[in-house]
């Protein structure tokens, strides 16, 4: 007996970062019908697909909910397609970073552009208060991890325009672009990685790489 082909649809794959072709696993469909005061008889239909992606093979579901009466479509993925992609090393951090990331990242997920920046602004203070301790303002604190061998002058610079756009949403209702928070999650992330990852990986690189041979 010939082997059933399965159903191929479009749908976000979280892990590839984009729509991608999925195989239907499974779908249960349901519908009612009903009566709108100064419509007259109607329906909805749900249906709930169980899909993995053909590429990665990552598994989600789809909710494809119709009202026929708005002749309305809406597609609800679980779990929800994210907006940037999260970093491996981002488990390795302190659990209060770690928890404020994770924040930022569900505000950039969610949209909400102006928290996604208003919390990296917040994230680099942290880093910057547990590296050169409570020294004052953001451009003290920055001049002080300068000072102190944290982060270069360059590195400054650029801290220095991601806590910008981040004040700016706080306190003058700037609405960032998604480039602009795009942006600033760079700048945070090389922060992090630079301050709570390099070294251990350096080090991990001395370990697993053979020593020159003695002449």
């Amino acid at each position: 007996m010939a082997t059933r082909k399965p159903t191929i649809t479009k749908s976000h794959c979280n892990r590839c970062g984009r729509q991608t072709n999925h195989r239907v696993l499974g779908a249960r469909s349901f519908s009612e019908s009903f009566y709108v005061d100064g419509y007259g008889d109607t329906y909805s239909s749900d249906r709930y697909e169980l899909v993995e992606c053909a590429g990665c093979e990552n598994v989600s579901m789809r909710h494809v909910s119709y009202f026929e009466a708005s002749d309305d479509t809406s597609v609800t993925i679980y779990p929800p397609p994210v907006a940037r992609r999260r970093p491996q090393w981002l488990l390795s951090l302190s659990a209060p970073l770690k928890l404020l990331m994770t924040q930022v990242y569900a505000a950039l997920d969610a949209n909400s552009r102006a928290l996604a920046v208003m919390g990296s602004r917040a994230v680099v203070d942290m880093v910057l208060v547990d590296q050169v301790g409570d020294s004052g303002g953001f451009g003290e604190k920055l001049k002080a991890a300068e000072n102190a061998g944290v982060i270069s002058k360059k590195n400054r610079e650029v801290l220095a325009a991601a806590l910008e756009a981040g004040n700016a949403a706080a306190h003058r209702g700037h609405q960032p672009s998604n480039g602009d928070v795009n942006a600033v999650l760079d700048i945070v992330e090389n922060l992090l990685q630079a301050v709570y990852q390099l070294d251990s990986l350096a080090e991990r690189l001395k370990l697993n790489t053979p020593k020159r041979p003695r002449k």
